[in-house]
């Protein structure tokens, strides 16, 4: 184990002064000397109005962790470099007087800056990253790069904001009653035709998040009309007169031929012989009987057709013309919207821990981006904001310190943290910072504060007993448990041996775990360590620590491990499934829960579900202390994200390898949440903003 000998808090801050000029560029001062009188003249005008407030406010920083005399040293030499960091923002913010490589490097900035939303979206547009923001960050020295555009790309890929939308159903409801000739004939059933509107619910951008809340209403029923005609056929009955053509009888006198048989004579010849026995033809008379047409006058019946009047009942179609009045009746469903935005700058701080900017680096940024015309309040959010919570839990297995903190000292650190509430990294942090994990020569500071946790001996005992700047008399024990109580002292005797010791590590590291939680460590972390020590550099370089100390660790066993499942996903967390993954409607909004979420009561360790690398692990406003793990499961790429964890109980950093089972956290109720629980995503690839990718966990994981 490599250790760095630590230099003892109150030496070290004569060279603070030293270093203040080194956060501005000097690159960028020598442009800036180049840049045009109007551009200048521009500057001094904005510098009239926000200058001064700005430079008194960083005097009075300043001065709270140097000192006076060192600050009226330096103060001259900081206002040119103030000066010099504002006139770079205020260059690169608005691109005036910049040419070559410099406006190439502005334009990039806006390019990068517009592509964090979508420009054509109205609703996206007031939430893109600054421009300004950017630029106030990229020119401080501290920030090691040698690839300018690549810090760009980092700022506006972490900052980009994150929007949320759903459906909501502006639907129409209509139904008609039909009027013919005055009378009802018709009432029709109420028909509904949806209409799904999208709409923002959420954004989450570099220094908070907007909530939008959508009120259904619903018009009352409005009517229209509308007459038509419509022609109908019937039939009615008449008398009908006709002619009808009928066929009588009469009689005439005419001649009437009739049939009379008569004898009619004829002549016949006959062949007859003679005397002379000559044949020769002799005449016959002969008679026949004849029928012959004779005609006689008589009487004859007669037939003949004649028209007749009459009379009869017919049915007859007829066509009338009917009124027609459709009375339509319409109503729709309609949102009203109200709004609650929330200053949270804790991914804009991520990104600033990213690049190890202290608390000066940060004040910084805010003057220059201030300077610019830009709004911003990030300094007094992060004075009022600590990295854990009231429900902040003690990890029950057993907590492996990595190379950089000695194991012999974790038990202290850790029956501490049981103790207090202070967490075992934090307690780490001041141990190595104060003296270097008890291996500074003397243990003794110039302002007289002594042991491994560096007490002034009147903080340890009680100040009742001070005989002036944190000293006391050399008759009182100071290792008196007593004596202690009666002072109200923070000294502890956590070994058990009758005597609370500053030199002891034990006692010292329990003593400065009930200092910090006396002092409001769990409201205000960073105030409670500036107790601790009146200076913001050691606060930074405490809290610097701490989180490297935590994400070094591993934390191994306890209860409440799910099985493993090697070679695929295991179940993250124990607990009640209760919001499955799908679509949803709830008071006409539609939209898709892109996980699962799972609750339970006490004290629920979430884990890794596969092998991976964590590929995010920070605070945001809609998920809270969040995990994204990236997997490589039999060929196939997915990205894992577990929501919603305790405060400060986040166990794994970006870039880390975590085997399945690791923990990452606990079951808590940060964020964008009603409620204790873990919202678990699965993506098959990688995770984007819209979900695209997301899948049902509940197709690989037994539930």
């Amino acid at each position: 184990m490599s250790l760095i000998i630590q230099p003892q808090h109150n030496d070290e801050q004569s060279s603070v002064a030293r270093t203040i000029g080194a956060r501005m560029s000097n690159k960028a001062k020598r442009k800036l000397l180049k840049k045009g009188a109007k551009a200048a003249a521009k500057i001094v005008k904005n510098a009239a109005v926000s200058l001064g407030s700005l430079l008194l406010k960083m005097f009075v920083t300043l001065v709270s962790f140097l000192g006076l005399p060192i600050i009226l040293f330096a103060l001259a030499a900081v206002v040119i470099v103030v000066v010099s960091s504002l006139a770079f923002s205020f260059f690169f913010t608005t691109g005036e007087g910049l040419q070559g490589e410099d406006k190439a490097i502005y334009e990039y900035i806006v390019k990068k800056a517009n592509s964090t939303v979508d420009m054509n979206n109205e609703w996206e547009r007031p939430y893109r990253v600054p421009e300004g923001l950017i630029a106030a960050t990229i020119q401080l020295d501290v920030i090691k790069t040698d690839d300018i555009k690549e810090l760009i790309d980092t700022m506006a890929e972490k900052l980009a904001p994150v929007f949320e939308y759903g459906e909501y159903n502006e639907w129409t409801e209509t139904y008609q009653k039909i009027y013919e000739d005055g009378k009802l004939v018709k009432t029709t059933e109420v028909k509904r035709k949806d209409n799904w509107v999208k709409k923002l619910d959420r954004a989450d951008y570099w220094n908070g998040n907007t909530t939008f809340t959508y009120t259904p209403h619903v018009t009352p029923w409005e009517s229209s009309e509308k007459i038509t005609y419509r022609e109908e056929k019937y039939t009615e009955t008449v008398i009908e007169t006709y002619i009808e053509y009928v066929e009588e009888t009469y009689y005439e006198y005419e001649w009437v031929p009739y049939e009379v048989e008569k004898l009619v004579s004829y002549t016949e010849y006959v062949l007859v012989i003679d005397e002379n026995g000559v044949p020769r033809l002799v005449p016959v008379t002969k008679y026949k009987k004849e029928i012959v047409i004779e005609y006689r006058y008589e009487k004859v019946e007669k037939k003949r057709t004649v028209p007749v009047e009459r009379q009869r009942e017919v049915e007859v179609e007829k066509t009338r013309k009917i009124e027609v009045k459709t009375v339509t009746y319409t109503r729709k469903q309609y949102f009203t919207s109200s709004q609650k935005s929330v200053t949270d700058y804790s991914n804009f701080d991520n990104v600033l821990n990213s690049f190890n900017l202290g608390t000066i680096d940060k004040k910084i940024i805010e003057a220059n981006y201030a300077f610019t015309g830009g709004t911003i309040n990030y300094i007094e959010w992060l004075e009022n904001n600590g990295l854990i919570s009231d429900d902040y839990v003690y990890y029950d297995g057993t907590v492996i310190p990595g190379e950089s903190v000695p194991a012999q000292f974790m038990e202290f650190y850790r029956s501490a943290e049981k103790k207090y509430g202070v967490p075992w990294y934090v307690l780490a942090a001041i141990h190595f910072v104060e003296t270097g994990f008890s291996t500074h020569p003397t243990m003794i500071s110039s302002a007289g504060a002594i042991g491994p946790m560096q007490f002034l001996p009147a903080t340890w005992v009680g100040w009742k007993y001070s005989i002036g700047r944190g000293f006391v008399s050399p008759d009182i024990d100071i290792t008196d448990i007593s004596l202690i109580e009666k002072g109200g002292g923070y000294g502890v005797d956590a070994n058990g041996d009758g005597k609370a010791d500053p030199w002891d590590e034990a006692d010292a590291i329990h003593a400065a775990a009930k200092m910090l939680k006396a002092n409001g460590f769990t409201k205000n972390p960073r105030g409670a360590i500036r107790k601790y020590n009146n200076s913001t550099v050691y606060v930074d370089t405490v809290l610097k620590y701490a989180e490297q100390f935590k994400y070094e660790a591993s934390y191994v066993g306890g209860d409440g491990v799910p099985s493993l499942n090697p070679g695929g996903f295991m179940r993250p967390a124990f607990g009640k499934v209760t919001s499955p993954f799908g679509a949803r409607i709830l008071n006409g909004r539609r939209s898709i829960h892109y996980g699962i979420d799972i609750a339970a009561e006490g004290n629920v360790k979430i884990v890794a579900a596969a092998d991976g690398v964590v590929s995010r692990s920070y605070y945001s406003s809609s998920y809270g202390e969040v995990v994204f793990i990236k997997h490589n499961i039999n060929g196939q790429a997915y990205e894992t994200v577990y929501a919603h964890m305790v405060k400060g109980s986040r166990a794994v950093k970006e870039g880390q390898k975590v085997k399945q089972g690791q923990f990452l956290g606990y079951m808590g109720a940060t964020g964008d949440v009603t409620g204790k629980h873990l919202h678990f995503e699965i993506h098959q690839g990688s995770w984007n903003i819209s979900k695209s990718n997301a899948i049902n966990p509940a197709l690989l994981i037994k539930f």
